[in-house]
């Protein structure tokens, strides 16, 4: 893959850092089940929270290949900071880029970018996986605000993020044109960590349950027009599977520079194990893939 100097270069930076910051914790805070927030705070001062988002609203303004290089250096220092990272930068900072108007971007997606802020996405309920447009928690009008009842299931940084871009229905008889999107502050009354779930891994991301519980918000944070939240919803996903993407690749990666080290230092018959055919064979299978995964 051919990159520019500027590309390489933060490449490398983050490359250092996770190698040195987060792949010798990772173990302990997935056994810990520990959000690492001194980490975090490192990645935000390298500007990996906001790699696509204008420099005016304080971000780095760069690209998807560079957000995608950036995802998958995290990720193979630890997946699951990646995990909480990948979901700031998209989709909720490119909710805000692309539908927030002037003052939300100025309140909201400048402390994104600067790291201050860790970004929820909340569009999946218990009985909603892949069917967006079947959900049921709910945005009512009422006086100058909205009010929000409902069940959010599976929410990455649900109880350690910020700031939470929430998908709800505002008209029962619109279908997919009846969802809207709103920004709801996680300390918001109402925004209530119902339960963290139990996963295989990646326990240094918090996997939420997340009950709205007539949380009211201003009008203010209606992000775009009523009626768009399914548009919203939609566009964001394709962004962030670049993301996940890029993730699989820097675990993938780590997985096989571990196996790569253990091959060539393991002795059988006489012999490091890489040197045996069925093992040399698998791995360089491996390194195959995981280049054509990368392109």
């Amino acid at each position: 893959m051919l990159l520019n100097p500027d590309q390489e270069m933060i490449r490398d930076a983050v490359r250092d850092f996770a190698r040195e910051q987060l792949w010798p914790h990772a173990a302990r805070w997935d056994r810990e089940r520990s959000f690492p927030r001194e980490a975090h705070q490192g990645l935000a001062a390298l500007g990996a929270y906001g790699i696509c988002v204008p420099e005016e609203y304080g971000g780095a303004g760069l690209d998807y290949l560079t957000l995608a290089l950036v995802l998958e250096e995290i990720a193979a220092g630890d997946g699951g900071t990646s995990t909480a990272i990948s979901v700031t930068n998209c989709p909720v900072n490119a909710i805000l880029m692309r539908y927030g108007n002037e003052a939300q971007k100025k309140k909201w997606l400048t402390r994104l970018a600067k790291g201050e802020l860790l970004g929820v996405f909340c569009l999946t309920e218990p009985h909603v996986g892949s069917d967006a447009s079947a959900l049921r928690t709910t945005a009512m009008k009422d006086g100058d605000g909205y009010v929000l009842n409902g069940v959010k299931q599976f929410i990455t940084s649900g109880k350690n993020g910020h700031l939470a871009v929430v998908i709800a229905v505002t008209d029962k008889g619109a279908g997919k044109r009846g969802m809207s999107a709103f920004l709801v502050p996680t300390d918001a009354p109402g925004y209530v960590v119902a339960r963290l779930e139990e996963k295989v891994g990646q326990h240094s991301s918090d996997t939420a349950q997340i009950n709205f519980e007539n949380c009211r918000i201003p009008a203010e944070n209606l992000v775009g027009e009523e009626g768009e939240g399914y548009r919203i919803a939609l566009s964001a996903l394709e962004g962030g599977r670049i993301g996940i993407a890029a993730q699989s690749v820097g675990m993938a990666r780590s997985a096989f520079e571990v196996a790569l080290q253990y091959a060539k230092e393991r002795q059988s018959f006489g012999t490091a194990i890489f040197n045996h055919q069925a093992v040399g064979f698998r791995l360089a299978d491996c390194a195959t893939q995981l280049e054509a995964a990368r392109s």
